[in-house]
């Protein structure tokens, strides 16, 4: 007789969620592994960036940036409150129409002409345009309208400007005071004693004969190294020497004295009625020396006036 044994193990299965959310059938059966269930659409979601910048390469390399999407998130909101705020402006069309143009200078807070920026120019100090740097800075303004400048920007370039000059001027000066004592000393070193000053004194009676202003002109001019023509002693010598040939008593006279001839002959006169004073200042004294050169000199160019005159 035979025997028939039946199996009577009971075999369950039991729906278990995995942390991930994948429903698994967990079969109970002796030995049997878990089993994912065929209604599984996808086990892991891609990459947030990747999502994002999809199969754009570039646009997935700069979201590489942040560390994650709370940072990406925030990036953004920074972004937004910017443009919101106006502190990030809108740039202006190519190829706006003038309407446009009209309309996008009014949001920027930009003049609509170039005179605006001059109208709305601020200078520091209550620092003013004078008149002669009125089109100069009428220019800067035509430039800033091309350029879509900010009128803050403007002002502070005009200032930056006046600021450069300045230091310039100052440096001039200071170049012009260290010039014009190294000139003076080396004329006094080749006209000793009296001569410097008679040769200036003769320099100042032959300009003082220009005509008005022109002398001025000449002496505040610059030579190309940008020194000032009246403070240069090879000039100062030049124009001594021609004053001495045009006149040869323009050393002995004061400045102004008129007719050389006339003059020459007053002072000849003084010197004379001390000399006939054996007492006198011509004969004793500190200023004896001095007072016979000058009657010496005096009778030089009298004679020489004399002889141009013959």
């Amino acid at each position: 007789m035979t025997t028939e044994t039946v199996d009577t193990t009971d075999t369950t299965t039991t729906d278990t969620t995995d942390t991930t959310g994948t429903i698994l059938d967990t079969a109970t059966d002796t030995g049997k592994p878990a089993v994912a269930s065929e209604t599984t659409a996808e086990t892991v979601a891609p990459d947030w960036r990747g999502r994002l910048a999809g199969e754009d390469k570039d646009a997935l390399k700069r979201l590489g940036r942040f560390t994650d999407e709370a940072a990406f998130y925030k990036s953004y909101r920074a972004l937004e409150t910017k443009l919101s705020s106006g502190e990030m402006k809108r740039a202006l069309p190519e190829g706006a129409t003038p309407e446009e143009t009209a309309t996008w200078r009014k949001e920027q807070g930009l003049p609509d002409n170039a005179e605006g920026y001059v109208t709305g120019l601020t200078l520091p100090d209550g620092l003013v345009i004078g008149e002669a740097d009125k089109p100069l800075v009428a220019d800067f303004a035509a430039a800033a309208l091309a350029g879509n400048v900010d009128p803050k920007a403007f002002s502070g370039m005009v200032a930056q400007y006046y600021a450069m000059q300045d230091k310039q001027r100052a440096a001039m000066e200071e170049t012009d005071a260290v010039f014009r004592q190294e000139s003076e000393e080396a004329l006094r070193t080749d006209w000793q004693g009296a001569d410097y000053r008679q040769n200036l004194t003769a320099v100042s009676n032959m300009m003082a004969g220009w005509p008005e202003g022109l002398a001025a002109r000449v002496l505040a001019g610059r030579t190309p190294d940008g020194r000032k023509i009246g403070d240069d002693p090879a000039f100062v010598k030049q124009m001594a020497s021609l004053a001495r040939e045009l006149n040869p008593a323009a050393t002995l006279v004061p400045l102004g004295s008129g007719d050389p001839a006339k003059s020459v002959e007053g002072r000849l006169a003084d010197i004379t009625a001390m000399m006939g004073d054996r007492n006198s200042e011509y004969w004793k004294g500190p200023k004896s020396d001095r007072l016979q050169q000058e009657y010496r000199d005096l009778i030089e160019a009298q004679d020489k006036i004399k002889s141009r005159a013959a």
